[in-house]
This record gives structure tokens, sequence and C-alpha cells, in this order.
């Protein structure tokens, strides 16, 4: 599915919903939205003084779904949300690997801390009520890992020992960061290389001060000013000791305290944690309603306002039975199909009830099976429904609030915490055992379990003179592709268009449709936010001329500097939907790299990976195609079936760094095109078919998923029962 490629329904005028601080990125420049009108927005760029611009809706759409440097949406950092200046080292993803387990971990105390302080009235933030609390929390956490271990059948010699606890001091500072920074992580970052600024007040003046700014978080609700006074009164009668204390001791020992003017202490009590200040000045009640940092679950009314991930297991050897194909199957096939599992991982909008991201797949869940989800969260889905012949569209998408996911390690992994907070999002992990936090998805795997197997009943594969005498491993990837696609056929076709009984006999689509209109989704991600988010990491060295990935040469001024700075192996983000160019990280940040030719722009992998197929450049040393030939190669793949279904990645495994590498056994060395005209014979290149490609990469993941699973042969002739645990067994609950 190539994402910059969008059918003729997109290019409609669409409202799009801007909050403060929001920003896009278009033509290589960075604006700021201002405000929005009844006939467009005012933007205003960042790096200039000049005045704001004004964008009609009808241009900003037309920006957005343009096939060449399209309009890109940049979430606000919610850290700091008074300031339009973020720079891109504000992401977490953009931190080294040591400062983000840092903060990680930081922001684990700080949550943990805030909901017992919000369960336990008695918890205070003083230096031995916290005292306390961390030795009691850290024997907790340490008994639950090794009972962890001792369960998976370890011995106590190999259990892990877990990080000390921070000190009261540490925790108490780690908190008020928190608070401060709107509870984004990136709060907690150790900026050591920083300048702080001298406290310009004494110790003993400050003793006044924060005793005064504390008080304007009471019930008695005082003004400013009045504290200010009580603050100046207070000081004036502590002078009055000091000076007294200055005549008993014969000299000056003891100076005149200073009083903040009314602007000094009115800042001061801004600082104030918000919520903080909102319980102490209107309850409980008040700042937990308010303040969703509690979680105390509140209801989605609005698209994507929560969006929950969570994953399981179907077995594939009984849907071929539900589908009348087993009896179909040799021996020989049957084993295959009874290693290979198939994996679903959704992800689904709690406001709406619809699919708005589905993976599957045939290697066990992990973190990038879940960055994948989220990532099909924010992408149209429409090209994938249309490649396997949905009658209705999955126009589903947008920038989720809160992702809402279960324990499981691959879930609660950093790299998916990293992930959904880079896209301004915030991840929700309910504690083990409250299965209501978390149910909506898993009760949508039971309707899975009940209905969709109904559609499989009686729809075959093919008839047997129709497979031929093919291969074991060949058939169990047609039969493993064609579940895939079923499954995914009956969530858009099926599901999203049946009436739900959540929804009060509305269907999911409708009820999207519904609340979009009263609630305008957000733009879509900028190119170079979701490359460098979502993108596939490999490890390149830069050379003189640039960075070659997949044959593809990639060079930019930046990048040269780059080389000539350092000789070390830079990481690299590559968009596997559009290889015109590439991010490369860099001291300031992430940098777009272009490819060398723009005929690179929009082409997924999978094209790039044809393309290479179709005009025999394997194994090429160097390879020069002329551009009229490229252009017309360009033309014919995008009408090919089987390249639509590959890029739609239905039921392929995650692609990782190692695939890349694999893949780039199939590419030239490097390809360049030429513009110049040549003789008929030089021109000519034989062209070659590219069926061969596709079986490959369809025969890679299910081999490897046959040999990695750890289950036994199938070798009995009668099917076996669902497994215990599965999609398929009536009590099944993850």
């Amino acid at each position: 599915m190539n994402m910059l490629v969008r059918p003729d329904y997109a290019h409609k005028v669409q409202l799009f919903d801007f909050n403060r601080g929001d920003r896009v990125e278009y033509k290589h420049a960075v604006y700021r939205w201002m405000s929005t009108t009844n006939t467009g927005y005012w933007f205003q760029r960042v790096d200039d003084d000049l005045p704001p611009e004004f964008f009609t809706y009808q241009a900003v759409s037309q920006a957005i779904n343009s096939d060449r440097d399209p309009m890109g949406y940049l979430p606000c950092r919610r850290s700091h949300p008074s300031n339009d200046n973020v720079s891109e080292s504000e992401l977490l993803s953009n931190l080294k690997p040591a400062q983000q387990q840092e903060v990680l971990e930081k922001h684990e105390w700080c949550v943990r801390f805030l909901r017992d302080e919000a369960a336990d009235d008695l918890l205070s933030r003083s230096e031995a009520k916290l005292s306390d609390y961390l030795s009691k929390t850290q024997a907790r956490l340490q008994k639950e890992s090794d009972d962890r271990h001792k369960a998976a059948g370890k011995t106590h010699r190999t259990a892990p020992q877990l990080p000390a606890a921070p000190s009261p001091r540490s925790l108490r500072r780690w908190v008020q960061k928190f608070e401060e920074g709107n509870f984004d992580p990136i709060a907690l970052l150790n900026k050591s290389n920083a300048k702080y600024r001298r406290e310009y007040f004494t110790p003993d003046e400050l003793e006044h001060i924060n005793k005064h700014v504390w008080m304007y978080a009471s019930k008695d609700r005082p003004p400013i000013k009045e504290l200010h006074a009580k603050l100046r009164q207070a000081v004036d009668t502590a002078n009055q000791q000091r000076r007294q204390k200055n005549i008993e001791f014969g000299a000056t020992v003891l100076k005149d305290l200073r009083v903040p003017d009314i602007d000094t202490f009115t800042s001061r009590i801004h600082k104030l944690p918000r919520s903080h200040t909102a319980l102490g000045r209107h309850g409980k009640d008040h700042a937990t309603t308010r303040y969703s940092a509690i979680m105390e679950g509140v209801d989605a009314v609005r698209p994507l306002e929560r969006v929950e991930i969570d994953e399981c297991l179907v077995d594939l050897q009984t849907l071929l039975i539900q589908a009348e194909e087993w009896e179909k199957l040799s021996q020989k096939e049957r084993d295959v199909v009874a290693r290979v599992r198939l994996y679903v991982t959704a992800a689904k909008d709690v406001a709406t009830k619809c699919l708005v991201g589905l993976r599957i797949h045939h290697t066990a869940p992990n973190a990038a099976s879940a960055i994948s989800a989220l990532e099909m969260v924010m992408r149209d889905k429409t090209y994938l429904a249309n490649s396997i012949g949905c009658e209705t569209p999955w126009d589903m998408d947008g920038i989720p609030g809160e992702i809402a996911v279960d324990s499981a390690t691959w879930l609660a992994s950093k790299e998916l915490r990293i992930a959904t907070n880079d896209v301004g999002g915030c991840l929700f992990q309910p504690k083990a055992g409250d299965a209501g936090a978390r149910g909506t998805l898993e009760r949508w795997f039971r309707t899975l379990n009940r209905q969709a197997l109904l559609f499989f009943t009686g729809r075959t594969w093919g008839s047997t003179d129709e497979k031929g005498d093919q291969d074991a491993e060949k058939e169990a990837s047609l039969v493993f592709h064609k579940a895939a696609e079923l499954l995914t056929r009956f969530v858009v076709d099926v599901f999203h268009n049946t009436p739900h009984a959540g929804l009060n006999g509305e269907t999911p689509r409708e009820a999207w449709h519904r609340l979009r209109k009263f609630y305008k989704p957000t733009p879509p991600l900028s190119p170079r936010l979701r490359r460098s988010v979502f993108g596939i990491k490999v490890s390149r060295k830069v050379s003189r001329s640039g960075i070659r990935v997949l044959g593809i040469q990639y060079t930019s001024s930046k990048l040269q500097a780059l080389f000539r700075a350092s000789d070390e192996d830079v990481e690299v983000r590559l968009d596997r939907f559009d290889l015109g160019a590439i991010s490369v990280r860099h001291p300031e940040g992430w940098l777009t790299v272009p490819a060398s030719h723009e005929e690179f722009a929009g082409m997924s992998l999978w094209k790039w990976l044809a393309f290479n197929q179709r005009l025999n450049l394997t194994n090429r040393k160097n390879a020069e195609v002329p551009l009229e030939i490229a252009r017309r190669t360009k033309e014919w793949l995008r009408d090919q079936a089987q390249i639509a279904q590959a890029e739609a990645e239905l039921g392929s495994s995650i692609l990782t760094e190692r695939d890349i590498i694999r893949f780039e056994k199939n590419v030239a060395y490097q390809v360049d095109f030429v513009d110049c005209k040549r003789t008929e014979q030089q021109a000519q290149i034989e062209e070659a078919d590219i069926s061969s490609l596709i079986k490959q990469w369809d025969m890679h993941g299910i081999q490897q998923s046959a040999e990695n699973a750890q289950t036994q042969k199938a070798v009995a002739k009668t099917p076996p029962a669902p497994a215990s645990g599965s999609l398929l067994d009536p009590d099944f609950n993850l």
C-alpha cells in the first residue's frame, strides 16, 4: 500500500482539527497553526517573523494529498504546550538508548507514585512517607520479579536484580518535573549540559516564599494579592526579629530578608502543578475528572480518543476444516500447515467499535508487530481493501489520543512507548487483573470466534486441478494468504457494516461517519515524522557519494558534512512505502536525505524489487536504465495485482533489517537513471517475469515460520481438536 498514491476519493475537501501548539510541514518549511476560520486556516512560519499566511480548506486538502512533497502534520509536544519552536530533539526516539531507558524508568516510578497517591489519602510527599513508600514498593516489585522468574522454571541463581529505588528527594523532584511537564515523559530527561540559572533568593527567603506559594492551593482559595500581602507581613516580622538579634550581637550579622514583587510571586504560583492546584482548591473529584493522568477511565466519545491494541492466535488448521479444505490436502501438506500459525494483532477504536488496525502475521507477536499495528492506525487503508476486493472502503485513520494495551512484554516494550509518545499520544497499561479496563478488544476477539468462522464455512481455495503439482510449502503459502485475505474482508465488509449492540444497533461504519461530523480529524502525519518513528532501521556507513540502501544512492550537503566529521556507522530509517528519501540520525535530530533521482519518489519497496526483477538488474555491479524504460516499467508495475497485494502486507511478516539485507541480494549494486538518448539496441533491456520474485516473498516467511514453530508435526490422520487458549476455544480469554 503506497501512502503517496491516493485514490480519487481522497481529493475531496477535508476539514481538519488543530490544537494549540500543532504544526504542519510543507515545502521544507514548518508552520505553526494560529486559528481556524469559516474558510480556512491561518499559519505562521516558525523560522521568521513574517505575517501569518492564510490557507483555504481546499488548498490544505490538496497539499496533504499531493503526490510530491505533501503537507504533513506535526503534533504538539505536550511537555511544551506554549513553546512554538520545539525541535525534533524533543522526541524520545531521538534520544540515545541509555537516555531512553533512564527516562522510561523515571516515568514508571512517577506513574506508579501518582496512582498510589490518588488511592491512598495517607500517602504524602514528605521525607518519611516517601522513604517508607519506596522501601515497601521496591520489596514488592522484587518479589513479583522473583515469582515470575520462578514460575518460568528458572533457578534463583539467575534471578535478575531490579535497579535500586530512587531516593525520596529524587522521586519528589521527578514527580514535580512530570507534573510541570504536563505528564510528558520527555520532561524527565536529565539535561546535564544545560546551564541552570542560580537561585536569586536565599534559603531563608525561600522558606517564607514557598510557604505562601503553596498556600494558594488550599480550600480557602485566597487571591494572589492577599497572599503577597501576607508574605510581606511575615517577612517584616522576621526582619524585626533579625534586627533585634543584630543589636544583641553588636554587629550586622543577619541581613534583612527581601520580598519578591507581585509579578515574581505570581510567576512562582503559576509554576505549581496544575493538578495539585486543582486538588487543593476544588477537591479530589474535580482534579480526577479534569486531569486524566490518574486514569480513572473516562468513556470515549470521539473517534480515536482511545484505541486498544491486543493480539490472539488463530489455528490455520481449524480454518481449513471450517472451509472444507482439509480433506483435499496431502499428508505432507497437512504436516506443513500444522506447523504454521496465524496471529492477529488488532487495534480497535473504543468510541465507534471500528477496527482501525489489523496485522495478520505468521511470526509470534513482538514489539515490531505492535508498532506496525499502531502505524496502520494512522494510515488510510482503502488501498489495502481495494487490493483484496472489498466492497466498502477502509478509510478510518488518524492520530490516536490514548493507546491501551495489556501487560504482554511486547505491548509494554520500550519501543512501543517511544513510538506512541512521539506521535502525540499516551500509552495506558492497566494493572494486572483489571480486565474491565481493557475488555473492549478482548470481547471483539470472542466476536471473531463466533462470527468470522461462519464466514469461512463452505469457502474453498480452489479445486485440486487448480492447485496442480506443487510443493507443500507453496500450498501452505497460498492457504495462509487466502486466510488472511478472508479475515480482513470479514472485518471491512462484514463487521464494520453489522449493527453493534454497544452502539444501540448502529453499525461501526455509521458511527464513525456520524462522529466525524462533530469531531474533525487531525491531518496525516508528516512523512518525515512517520519515517523517523516507524521506518525500518538499518545501519550504514557514509561515503563520499552518500549512503546506499537497496542499490539506491542518497546524498545531501548535510550528509557530506557528517561524512567529513566522522567515519562511524550511522542509523538510517527507511520507509517501505516511499523510497524517495531516508532519515539519518544526526546530532541535531533526524536528517532527511533525498534519493539522487526523483524517480524513486513514491516508489514502494515491493515495486522497487519487482522493478529490478523485471529489468534483469539482479546482481549487476552498476546498472544504467534509460528514463523512458524506467517510467514505462513503473506504469506497468502500478497495474499488477500481485504487487498491490504485496504492498498490502496481507499476512506477511514484519520487515526488519535482516529482510533489507536479504532483499539487497536481489537488486543491482547501484542503479542510475540516464536521460541521454541511445540507439535502439543500447536502450533495449530484456524484461523478465516477476512471478518468481512473488513466490520468493511468500515462501521465505512461511518456511521461516514453519522452522521456528515449537509445536511437533501433526502425524495423526484425523485432525486434532483446537488448542486450549486459542481463538477457537469457546472459553478463550486473553
